[in-house]
Formats: structure tokens, sequence, C-alpha cells
């Protein structure tokens, strides 16, 4: 009780003593604030992918040496002095980085909640879009209001960690308000559990003493701002269009399982966010299932099914990500956020590079659900049930290769932003892509088809890079 007592008067003396400044000390700050250095921030010819940035205010924040200025730097003081070890130990799980993290949340809900392989990379591409335009937004009302971190204006703060120089309005707390708006939307069982996480979030900058009040505040109502412009557009994107067309009949047509539907027959009418419609990539048509050709890519199946090695069984499980999991495209955003970490990428950076990853992922899903529902054809254990399929058996067409489609868009994405990175990637992809022909769900051409698909739509991400103004 004592120690209790001794921390409420220290922290009344504190916020008292910052209170009771003396005006010349506080003339001389706003004299001396040195000129901000937005260092990893996106500067104001970033484009936004979405979200009309230009058209989204925060009111002004506290003029310099103002009451209302000295009053929350006082309330950080008096927070830094009374902060607990566990407060400070719940911080670190949003200091990793504001996209990545709310990241790893995505990809949790994508395997709690069994979300399917392409509605899986539509929630990664909506929230990425979301950071992104969110991030792009902080930094322009940064950027306008040049007001200066608290620990620039208070030699009596200790933050945890290193802040961006100008902290209005927050940037954790905007992406924060921005991914939980979105994911809420998603998966609606989930909203409070996030509007939670996301509070967690913007307040933990207080604990670290990188954000005032008023900071985060700001950064809340810009993420939301931002996070119902995604949401609206995610309404009209057709992901809920209903099939209303007639499986073929006759051999060398997929089939669905008895009592099971195909799944997303439709998906190849969303909405893209590069291409401009999911028949631009359109693979060729396969061989004919009766022809040589065809007959030669069965038997190559049948073969690795036979006589599938220890190495080839570990492939094929390494990446099946089946349901449960959180989903090929979550795969390519582990890697990314791997990446990010390991080479201490800004949020800026991070923001930029979840988004133009995701946008490819959900493209390239797109054109795949495109090809595999204009061909309908059927999948090798279909047309010999002899083989074996240690993995599962996915419910709708071979042609092509999901897998291959989503690996080839992630390693050439990824490719890019990390080119030190991009023979390992690409390895990675090629891997992916053969996981399947291992495990008897895919012929090669499938994944060939695929993987082609794929290359084609992180160009376009490319290209879209090199016109964002970040490069």
């Amino acid at each position: 009780m004592a120690s209790m007592k001794r921390g409420r008067v220290a922290e009344a003396t504190s916020r008292r003593a910052l209170l009771a400044a003396p005006a010349a000390l506080w003339a001389g700050l706003a004299c001396r604030r040195p000129s901000p250095r937005p260092g990893g921030s996106p500067p104001p010819r970033w484009r936004p992918i979405l979200v009309a940035t230009d058209g989204l205010e925060v009111p002004a924040p506290p003029a310099p040496g103002s009451p209302d200025e000295r009053q929350d730097l006082a309330d950080l003081v008096a927070r830094q002095e009374s902060r607990t070890a566990a407060e400070v130990a719940a911080t670190r799980t949003w200091s990793q980085g504001a996209c990545v993290r709310w990241n790893e949340i995505a990809r949790e809900l994508v395997a709690r909640h069994r979300v399917d392989v392409v509605r899986a990379s539509r929630y990664y591409a909506l929230l990425g879009v979301a950071q992104y335009d969110a991030v792009v937004a902080a930094w322009r009302q940064k950027l306008r209001h040049q007001h200066p971190a608290p620990q620039r204006l208070s030699s009596q703060l200790r933050p945890l960690e290193p802040g961006d120089d100008l902290s209005y309005p927050c940037q954790h707390a905007t992406v924060a308000a921005a991914s939980a708006a979105v994911l809420g939307y998603l998966i609606a069982g989930e909203r409070e559990r996030l509007e939670r996480a996301a509070l967690d979030h913007a307040r933990s900058r207080l604990t670290v003493g990188t954000s005032t009040r008023r900071d985060v505040e700001a950064g809340q109502g810009l993420g939301r701002a931002v996070g119902t412009a995604v949401v609206e557009h995610a309404r009209s994107d057709g992901a809920d269009a209903v099939w209303s067309g007639a499986p073929p009949g006759g051999p060398g047509c997929w089939k669905a399982s008895s009592g099971r539907a195909a799944l997303c027959p439709a998906w190849g009418q969303v909405r893209p966010w590069l291409m401009k419609s999911g028949a631009q990539f359109r693979a060729s048509p396969p061989p004919a299932w009766d022809s040589p050709e065809f007959r030669r890519a069965l038997a190559e199946v049948r073969h690795l099914s036979d006589t599938r090695t220890t190495e080839q069984a570990r492939i094929a499980a390494l990446w099946a990500d089946g349901a449960g999991s959180y989903a090929p495209a979550g795969r390519w955003n582990k890697i990314a956020a791997d990446l990010i970490r390991e080479g201490g990428l800004p949020e800026p950076r991070a923001a930029r590079t979840f988004a133009l990853l995701n946008m490819a992922l959900m493209d390239a899903g797109i054109a795949c659900w495109d090809s595999k529902f204009h061909y309908w054809v059927l999948r090798p254990y279909q047309a010999d049930p002899a083989i074996i399929t240690p993995v599962g058996r996915p419910e709708f067409p071979s042609y092509t290769s999901a897998h291959a489609a989503f690996s080839a868009a992630g390693a050439g994405v990824l490719g890019h932003v990390f080119p030190e990175e991009a023979r390992r990637l690409d390895a990675k992809a090629d891997e992916a892509s053969m996981s399947r022909v291992y495990g008897g769900i895919h012929y090669r051409f499938d994944a060939e088809a695929g993987a082609a698909q794929g290359r084609r739509v992180a160009a376009l991400a490319r290209e879209r890079s090199m016109m964002d103004g970040a490069s």
C-alpha cells in the first residue's frame, strides 16, 4: 500500500511540475523544435489504392506550448512513472509492427474459422489495402500538421521504443482501427473482440510513450474512416454472387463429390484489383482428356502416387494449407511478414508490401477460378481411382492449379520488394507448385498453367508499384 501511495504521489508531482513549467521554458521549447524528420514516412506523392485520402481530415493538434499540449505531455509523463511490468509486456505484441501484427491476427482468424482458399485471399487483400490507405492517410495528416512527437517536446519522457518524429495522428492507432473495421465486417462474430484489440493496440502507444491521447484519438477516427470506405468497396465486389449455371456433363469433366457443391464457381467474376477482369489471363485450353498428352500427364501422377518418396510426401504435406490452416495466400503473407521483420521495413513500406502482395494473390485466385470453371477439367484421381491423395481432395476442377497461381504471384511480388530473396522465393513457388502433383491433386500442366497466371498477375503488381509514387 505504501508503494502504491508513493507511486500516486510521484505521478501527481510529475504532472504538476510539467504543467507548472514557466512560460519561458515552453517558449524555448517551441523555438527549439527541430525540423521533423519523416524517416520512413511516405512522401506526399504516395497514392492510395482505394480511399481518397485527400478528403480525410483530422482536427488540428494542440498549438505549440499551449495548455492542451502541456496537459498531454503531463499525462504521458505520469503514465510513464506509473506503468507496470505487465503493461509494458502487453505492448510488445504490437511493437513488432502494426501491419505485421494485424496480418497475423487475420491469419489466425482464417485458420480458426476455416475460411476457404479464395475467400481467404480476399480477406488478406481487403486488409492489406485498408492498412496501406490508412498509413498513407496518416502520413498525409502528419506532414500537413507537422506536430512533433512527445519525446521531442519533453526531456522527461523516456519512450520504450523509437517512434515517428511526427506523432499526430498516431499511425499505429490508424492501422488498428482500419484493420479492425475490415476484419470485423468479414467475420462479424469476431467484431467485438477485434474492436477491443484495436483499443488495446492504440493504448499501447500511450504506455510506450510515443503518442499522446490526442494523437491516438485522431488516428482512431482516421482509421475508422478508411476502414468504412474499404468495407463499402467490399460490399459490391461480387464475392457474394450466386452461380446459376449447370456443370457440363460428359467424359473428362470434373464432378463434385456426392452431396457436396463446387467451391465458389462464380469467383472468376469477382472484381479484381489489378486485372481488367478474371478472364484477362485465362489459360489456354488444356490437353483433351483422351489425347496422348493427357494420358502422359495422368501416367506421371499415377507413377508418383505409386512411388512417392518420403521427401515428396513431406513437400506435399508442407504446402497443403487446407481447411483449418491460414490457406495458401496466408502462407505467402507469413513469408512476407518474416521478410518485413528481418529487413526492418518501416511501417509505410510494410503496408505497401502487404497491399501489393495481397492484391496480386487475390487476382491470381480470380484468374485461376475463371479457368477452372471455364474448362471443368477432372482431377487425376477421378481419371484414375488408383491414385492416392494424402493431402485431401478439393471440391473444384483441376485446371489450373491454385497453389501454383498463388505461389508464383507471391514470389513475383515479394521478389520485387526483396530482390536479394528473389531466387529463394522462386524456388519456394516451384516447390509449392509441384507439391500438388506429388500429392496426386494436379497434373503437371495444371501447375505450369497456374504458375504462368500467377507470374502475369505479379507483373501487373510490379507495374503498379512503379506508378504509386513510392519507388
